[in-house]
């Protein structure tokens, strides 16, 4: 099912040992069965002696180049998946830079909208100062040079006079502030100004880092798909090995004893396994090359803000996903999500969403291909992933705490980070 999982080479590695080792047995056991050299040929009461013995030597040989042939390839096989390890460390560090790089860009999103906010504030409180800075400057030019003049003769007596004096100083002293108040927040428009051009520098530059982290994704995912085609060449070869082992034991069993024969037949028994987690997950949600890293809890902003409740799994667009449990799978495309899958299970819930298309939708066994990787919705632009989600029935006792600081999100998600680490 899917492509061959790198995580179970441990389980790969020690079933072909298991197969190299009886399969010498085996040589050996033929080559006593084989007469040694020297000795005189018993006669045999029936068939053809002769021919007997020619084919328990040929096939002894064909199963010590087997055997030889099959080293070759575990060996190869072992430094393979080595690499592929390394690569797949290699990916989950470029994973988390994203990561990294799309919560710095939320965060400076959100610092642009409250900058922003504040700016519109001043701008309007500079404008009402300066209109009524404006208003007062009419006004003085309507009534004109002689107008505080003529109000000052107009005095009743001495008293009346310094009450009008004072008041033609505080009109003055009113037209003082309004400059000097429409100064201010021209001044503090300008600071304004300036830390928005700041942010939006910093955000270019968060978003050039972005673009960076993502052509260097692309290309470690597809070194990964060359080493992840070179191992499938090698299982396949081992499987072949095994069949052609168990087609010569086969030939042959008429003439080895019980016991040799369930020796031969261990010998070219098994083959790597695919998925088969502990649970609650069974099976990775989405196919090789893919990469990620614990996002639970990171900042959003797409929509308001919002804690991440998933974990982004990178993989190139069109990348398979699979339920990862029995169960029933529905459509659920969103406008955050764009194209999105519910399997809803015995034990609860995943969603997969920003899915380039849909695949089998109802019920859907472990392992059914129900979706493939795409960025639609809110990661239209971004690079392509699966955002999966964990909902279990039951919260667990101690729920597993993810590098942001969460446990649980919207009351029923969970950290998946260390389930995918089981099956991924």
């Amino acid at each position: 099912m899917g492509t061959f999982d790198t995580h179970r080479s441990g389980n790969t590695s020690r079933v072909l040992r298991r197969a190299v080792i009886p399969l010498i047995a085996l040589t050996l056991v033929l080559g006593v069965l084989a007469p040694t050299s020297g000795a005189a040929p018993k006669p045999a009461p029936t068939g053809k002696p002769a021919d007997t013995k020619k084919s328990l030597a040929a096939a002894e040989q064909q199963l010590k180049d087997l055997v030889h042939k099959i080293n070759r390839e575990q060996q190869q096989l072992d430094e393979l998946q080595a690499k592929l390890h390394a690569a797949e460390a290699d990916l989950n560090q470029s994973a988390a830079a994203i990561d990294a790089a799309q919560s710095q860009q939320g965060i400076l999103e959100g610092k642009a909208q409250a900058i922003r906010q504040a700016y519109d504030d001043t701008r309007a409180r500079y404008q009402q100062v300066r209109n009524q800075l404006n208003a007062r400057a009419r006004q003085a030019y309507e009534e004109g040079p002689a107008a505080e003049f003529t109000f000052l003769l107009g005095s009743q007596n001495l008293n009346d006079l310094s009450d009008r004096v004072e008041f033609i100083g505080r009109l003055a002293q009113e037209d003082a502030t309004l400059a000097a108040d429409v100064q201010n927040q021209s001044n503090a428009l300008a600071a304004r100004r300036s830390d928005l051009q700041d942010l939006l520098n910093q955000q270019a530059q968060t978003i050039t880092a972005l673009n960076d982290q993502e052509n260097i994704l692309d290309a470690k995912f597809n070194a990964q798909q060359q080493l992840v085609d070179e191992q499938t060449t090698l299982v396949n070869s081992l499987s072949a090995d095994r069949a052609k082992a168990a087609e010569l034991v086969a030939k042959y069993k008429k003439q080895l004893k019980a016991q040799e024969l369930a020796a031969a037949r261990a010998a070219t028994h098994g083959g790597p396994t695919v998925g088969g987690g502990p649970g609650p997950l069974f099976v990775c949600p989405v196919d090789q090359p893919r990469a990620y890293s614990d996002s639970f809890g990171a900042p959003r902003y797409a929509g308001g803000y919002h804690p991440h409740a998933g974990n982004d799994i990178l993989a190139p667009e069109g990348t398979p996903i699979r339920a990862t449990f029995d169960g029933v799978a529905t459509a659920d495309p969103n406008g955050l999500g764009g194209n999105a899958v519910i399997v809803t299970g015995s034990q609860g819930w995943t969603y997969n969403a920003h899915l380039v298309r849909y695949g089998t939708l109802g019920h859907v066994t472990t392992g059914t291909i129900i979706g493939y990787v795409g960025n639609t919705g809110d990661a239209a632009g971004g690079p392509t992933h699966d955002h999966f989600e964990w909902h279990p029935n039951v919260l667990p006792a101690n729920p597993y705490r993810s590098v942001y600081g969460y446990t649980v999100i919207d009351g029923s998600a969970i950290d998946p980070y260390p389930y995918l680490n089981e099956v991924c």
